[in-house]
């Protein structure tokens, strides 16, 4: 009989406004772990795709990802077992949150300027609103709707920053948009499913299986294009393994079962503005007005939507009244 996770996943909690009073300092942590190691992995990944096999590199990513993960989990004394009923849940939620995700993503970012690529990606809650609402009846109050229209407001300002960029990538702003919807679909998937297993052993497998999926793609489709990593390589290899999976989808699962699908989407908003200055940094790519303007436009779309006693309604009726 598989052992029951320690710290079971309670996913099914109310959202709106009452979520949000449940975040706490080390929620904000996680949030912040996530946002900067996402944000700096596509300069790192647009560096490495340039010279190495987009799926061979992924593959190698996710099995350091979850070896690590299986090395934590025994030292912790988690269970990584799955009981039967819950096997198919997993499968899904692995499929759509890691394989539907990073699949186009990884491909896209060879298309496009990666902080670009980032910015396409992270319209992700607007899908993850639209899943929320289609799929499971999710409420939609006005602070998911400013807090959207402001991050897309954003997101608009870097397209039009770079859109030179993207006339000569068309297929990569599709690619990126088709990952955005189906990690869109996920989020909404994680926060509604209800799960005994514990948020590493759901990352652990969903690593696993995503492992799987892209050995099967670099054989069937990138096997002359092999060769063995060199050192920059490896160690973008293992940043992504460690960094990206390993440490920061464990912090994403735990922040995306708290919240609400809008509220731990727009939570990592500041992504694509990390990926813009880590482009900066790390390939020489230009940081514009644009770019600017969109991480205060982001800063003002998490607060609204973090805030707990972030009232719409009442700033409305200050105006009215004044």
């Amino acid at each position: 009989m598989p052992l029951q996770a320690s710290e079971p996943a309670k996913v099914n909690d109310k959202v709106d406004d009452k979520v949000t009073a449940k975040v706490d300092a080390k929620d904000l942590l996680m949030v912040l772990v996530v946002t900067v190691s996402w944000g700096m992995n596509y300069p790192i990944m647009k560096y490495v795709v340039n010279s190495y096999p987009p799926s061979a590199f992924r593959a190698y990513t996710f099995i350091v990802g979850f070896v690590a993960l299986g090395i934590y989990a025994h030292f912790k004394g988690i269970s990584l077992s799955v009981i039967r009923k819950e096997r198919w849940p997993v499968f899904k939620l692995s499929m759509f949150n890691m394989v539907g995700w990073h699949l186009p993503m990884i491909y896209g970012v060879s298309m496009l300027n990666s902080g670009r690529a980032a910015i396409i990606g992270y319209t992700m809650p607007v899908w993850a609103l639209l899943a929320s609402a289609l799929l499971y009846q999710e409420k939609i109050n006005a602070r998911s709707i400013v807090s959207i229209v402001l991050a897309m407001m954003a997101a608009l300002l870097l397209a039009w920053g770079s859109y030179q960029d993207w006339g000569n990538h068309p297929l990569g702003v599709g690619v990126m948009l088709v990952g955005a919807v189906t990690w869109g679909i996920g989020n909404a998937m994680v926060k509604n499913t209800q799960l005994a297993l514990h948020g590493v052993g759901l990352t652990f497998w969903a690593l696993f299986i995503a492992f799987v999926f892209f050995v099967c793609i670099t054989v069937a489709f990138e096997t002359d294009q092999w060769a063995w990593p060199n050192f920059l390589q490896w160690l973008a290899i293992l940043y992504g393994g460690v960094i990206t999976f390993a440490v920061s989808y464990v912090a994403w699962f735990q922040v995306a079962r708290k919240l609400s699908a809008v509220s731990s989407g727009l939570s990592i908003m500041l992504v694509p503005v990390f990926g813009v200055t880590g482009g900066a940094l790390v390939l020489g790519e230009t940081v514009s007005v644009p770019d600017i303007a969109a991480l205060f436009l982001i800063l003002i779309a998490m607060v609204v939507v973090l805030t707990p006693n972030f009232k719409i309604k009442e700033i409305f009726k200050r105006q009215s009244e004044t």
